[in-house]
């Protein structure tokens, strides 16, 4: 699968937090995107991260990256092969975590969070465990396509909260599903379909505990670049007092594909 979407990550520590305990990865090849957020009140977070997204990466090229696209036994046979391929790199990673926390006792209780997605021009496919997110913008409206798997996503999605007092609320922190915590783990799957000039945004909690929606969309609609987009909201997370590490990776489908499409047609049949 070649993409040719316009691809950007970065990471920061943030202004308040020695370490980062954050990853990432991008291949733009593969038109795959990862982000990953140790958690902070375990044993060896960026350990588990890295492993995250390292394992993630590498088992992509494996089985996306050769002259044929390999896809797993077993799955949800109701989900298309690029969906049950993600799943089964997150599910892969998971269990590399969890067995490296046993093995090693300086990393017992180790996890993550984890948000992973392959896009191309005309599609989405994204995974998540825990509380990073992935959000599409289309028509000037950014939507988040992941749910929180945390104390706090669970009372919003039950009603018995509002989204502005889930933001307030000092049970954010606490999930109900990480990466490595146990050794299966439900990985939750969506597909979406993609158009010319959407922007996909994968991004740790760093960003949304700093960083309003509203002025996620009009860095976005904005922007002109994916590295541009990157760069502004870890900017501005920073300027609102950073207070976590702050992980953001942006992939463009460009706006011209129509035009190119066009002028291809008019060199072929001479019109």
């Amino acid at each position: 699968m070649m993409a040719t979407l316009d691809i950007f990550g970065a990471t920061d520590p943030g202004c308040v937090r020695p370490n980062n305990e954050d990853n990432f990865a991008v291949d733009a090849e593969l038109g795959l995107l990862v982000v990953a957020d140790g958690l902070g009140g375990h044993n060896s977070g960026e350990v588990a991260s890295e492993l995250a997204t390292k394992t993630i990466h590498d088992f992509a090229r494996q089985m996306l990256g050769g002259p044929r696209a390999l896809v797993p036994e077993g799955g949800d046979p109701s989900r298309s092969a690029r969906a049950r391929q993600l799943e089964h790199f997150v599910k892969t990673a998971n269990t590399v975590i969890f067995e490296k926390a046993r093995a090693f006792p300086k990393d017992a209780g180790m996890s993550t969070t984890v948000v992973a997605a392959l896009a191309d021009e005309r599609s989405l496919t994204v995974a998540h465990v825990g509380d990073s997110r992935a959000y599409l913008f289309h028509n000037g409206r950014l939507q988040p396509v992941t749910e929180d798997h945390s104390l706090v996503g669970d009372q919003v999605k039950r009603g018995l909260i509002s989204l502005a007092e889930a933001s307030k609320s000092s049970l954010q922190n606490i999930l109900t599903r990480a990466l490595g915590a146990e050794q299966d783990v439900l990985v939750d799957v969506s597909e979406h379909p993609l158009f010319p000039g959407d922007v996909v945004l994968l991004a740790s909690d760093g960003l949304m505990k700093m960083v309003e929606d509203d002025a996620v969309a009009r860095t976005v609609a904005t922007e002109a670049s994916s590295r541009a987009i990157v760069e502004s909201l870890i900017a501005q997370a920073k300027a609102a007092g950073g207070v976590d590490n702050v992980t953001i990776v942006a992939a463009r489908v460009p706006a011209d594909g129509g035009g190119a499409l066009k002028g291809l047609v008019s060199r072929i049949f001479g019109r």
